[in-house]
Parts: structure tokens; sequence; C-alpha cells
């Protein structure tokens, strides 16, 4: 990477809310004993606790502050969170995703009345090979540690750019999203997720990346809505048997703002009657997939702001719409009010576990409430919600769940996109 001109790297400071002296060479910064380097950078560095929709701790981490009102921290600590908070000690701070840049994994995260110091940031033309790091982050969400390491080299794509610092002994377990310092207690860049196969983070982003987040960001958002298209069906859904009464069906969800995935399972309770219960009574249905009852919030979107009576009329003929308002409760603890208006778009012919199926595509668009869910920081927020959902006759139920969501102001602002896919059924 090369050195930016003074005034491009004082306005890409002013851009990090990282300060004036951002690109200052090492030889005008004094070196900082490891005591002093702590307790100058460390009020910047917060435990980051995030939480699902029925409340349940999710994932703990490291986030930075790197201004006032601004943090970043890794986008995969945030993966398929209902709320995020930052806190130190006995304070904690609502925080909500800004700007995500899923690809690099660095996340933005706006923190209303967050105070915080701007920090100052190490470009890495200045920072050779063999230089003294030092790691500030909440290994498992536990009180804040001082860790000491050495920058091991600069990974660098085919072009030159840059991929990631690399170094030189692994970091503690835990300590994703920690920041990492340069001697003189300047920000050098994040620890992100560990590689696969590793137990302990030994790559971390570099500082200068943080810059690039509003930008990058924006992009992110805008492309969530472009889904792979469907090849449409030259006729109708064929008639073939449904499955009745499945004892098992997977899906995964997919949180397009993070890029993580995980499984999500629902296996049948195994009791006779004319209704099948899975997950412990979470979801309930009938033969055939018509929907009863869910209570649970297994997968994601899909389950907790899920219309009564399901995503799927009984007859689901094309050009069908209708409006639906209504208010989606899970666990006892998430409220979402829902105002949405859907349209059956025709027919489509997806790849579903491996063989060409036909499906009926449905498109929902409106708005939604958030009371204190889904990244909210405060009160109840309100946002544009749209959905499409592809509905497989031949097998009862939505194969296929997308959903983008964004609205709110200032600390109540969220931004959320998952997709599902059904990924086996017996």
């Amino acid at each position: 990477m090369r050195t930016p001109p003074l005034r491009a790297a004082a306005l890409l400071a002013a851009a990090l809310h990282l300060g004036h002296g951002a690109a200052q060479p090492a030889a005008t910064a004094p070196t900082l004993q490891p005591d002093a380097l702590f307790a100058r950078v460390s009020p910047n560095v917060w435990v980051l606790q995030t939480t699902d929709a029925q409340g349940q701790p999710l994932n703990t981490g490291t986030a930075v502050a790197t201004g006032r009102a601004v943090a970043v921290t890794s986008c995969h600590l945030l993966a398929q969170a209902q709320s995020v908070s930052l806190r130190r000690d006995n304070v904690s701070y609502g925080a909500a995703l800004e700007w995500p840049d899923v690809e690099r994994g660095l996340c933005q995260l706006r923190v209303e009345n967050l105070p915080a110091a701007p920090l100052e940031w190490r470009a890495l033309d200045l920072l050779p090979v063999g230089s003294p790091l030092y790691v500030i982050g909440a290994p498992r969400g536990r009180e804040l540690t001082l860790g000491t390491n050495l920058l091991a080299g600069i990974r660098r794509t085919a072009d030159g750019a840059v991929e990631a610092l690399q170094l030189a002994a692994p970091a503690e377990a835990g300590l994703e999203g920690a920041g990492v310092f340069d001697a003189q207690g300047r920000l050098v860049g994040m620890l992100g997720t560990s590689p696969p196969g590793a137990a302990t983070p030994t790559l971390a982003m570099p500082a200068a990346w943080m810059a690039e987040l509003p930008g990058r960001g924006r992009a992110a958002i805008a492309g969530l809505g472009t889904v792979p298209a469907a090849q449409p069906a030259g006729q109708g859904p064929r008639s073939v048997a449904r499955v009745l009464r499945p004892v098992q069906i997977e899906y995964e969800l997919r949180d397009r703002l993070t890029g993580a995935r995980r499984k999500v399972v629902y296996r049948t309770d195994g009791q006779p009657g004319e209704l099948l219960s899975f997950n412990g009574g979470s979801w309930i249905e009938k033969p055939g997939g018509e929907v009863v009852s869910v209570t649970g919030s297994a997968a994601g979107e899909f389950d907790l702001v899920m219309p009564p009576g399901g995503w799927v009329p009984r007859h689901p003929t094309p050009q069908l719409s209708w409006y639906t308002k209504y208010t989606a409760t899970r666990g006892g603890t998430a409220s979402v009010g829902m105002e949405l208006t859907a349209v059956v778009k025709g027919h489509a012919r997806l790849s579903v576990a491996g063989r060409e199926i036909d499906t009926v595509r449905i498109e929902y668009e409106g708005y939604t409430d958030r009371a204190g869910s889904a990244l909210t920081a405060g009160g109840a927020q309100t946002g544009r919600y749209r959905a499409e959902v592809w509905y497989a006759p031949e097998l009862g139920r939505p194969v296929r769940f997308e959903m983008n969501a964004r609205g709110g102001t200032s600390g109540g602002a969220f931004v959320i996109s998952e997709a599902l896919e059904l990924v086996s059924i017996r």
C-alpha cells in the first residue's frame, strides 16, 4: 500500500474519525510502555454482546470505538443478531449496524452517546515487518486483556492490494474484533475470524479499510436486493404427490450482511394425530404443509415474522394479491409489527436439493415496526420490508425465502438481510 499524500491522509483520517495525526511517522511519536499504552487506548475497546429474538446470548467479542458514536467489529460476530450492545464494567450502550463490508468481514456500528476519543491509525508502509504489536480485546467477552505480538508480514493479492496482516504468533482464543496497535498506541488493524482449522486468530484486517466502510457498505446494501433469477417454468407446476408427513426438514439460513451460514432443522415430535408437531411444538402444521402455529424463530425472519397461516395461501394462483397487517410475537419477548401487500408473480423452476423442481413465486412489500429488536437501539423503529417466497406445491412448503429490511433513525437504525433455502426433506 502506497503512503497517501498529506492532504489525502488528512481526509482519510477525517472519514475514519481517527484524528489528525493518523499517518504520523513513527519517529515523531514516542514509544509507550505497555501499561501506558493500555491506559491510553483501552477506553476505546469494548466488549460486544449480541442476542437473538428471544433475548438469549448469541456471540461475544470485541468492538473498537474509532470516534464518538462509531465503532467497528468483525461482521462474523453480528451473524443472526437481533440486538447488539457494547459494554464495559457496569456501562452498556445499544448499537445498530450501520455499514457492512461482508467481503472483508468488517462492519461499522452506530452507537449513540458512546463517548470515545478519536484514534490515530498507522499507515502500513510506515510499519516494517518485525514491528512490535499489541492486541487489546475481550477474550470470549470477559475483561479486557493486553497481548504482545509482532508483525510477521503483510499479505497481498496478485495485484498488490493488501489482503491481511499476518501476526507472528496466534492471539488468545476468543479475541475476534480486538484492536491491534503499534508501540505508539496507533491503530494498525483488527483481528478477524480465525482461518479454517485454526483455534486462534493470526490475521488482522488493516485499519485503512475502515475509511472505506461507508462506500463499500452502501454498495453492499444496494446489492442485497439482487438475487439469482429463477428459471421461468414453461407450464404450471406438475401434479406431484406432496410429502404429507415429513419426519425431518432441513434448511440453511444465510445472513447476507455477515456471510454467516447455519443449519436449521425441524424434527417431528413423533406424536400421531391430525397435526404434525416439530421441535417441541414450536412449529405445528397440517399434513401437506399448511402452517397452524409458529412460536419460535429458529429460521430467523422466516419464522419470526411469518404471517398468520404462513407465507403462502392455500391456493396461490398467478396475480392473486392480498393485504395483511399483524403483530408477530415469538418467545414472549420479540414483538414485531408487519404491514404487507403480497402478489403471486407466477411460476419458476429452481434447483432444490440437487434436482429441478417447480415453484410458485410470491412477492411481499410493505413496512415493519421493530420494538427494540433487529439490531435496534432504543424504542420502536419503522422501516421498509421486502420478501420473496418460492413455494413448491410438490413439497407443500417454501423452498426459498429472501428478505431485506431497512429503517429506523439514529441509534435505532436497522438493516436486515437473510436468505433461507431448503436442503433436504424426508
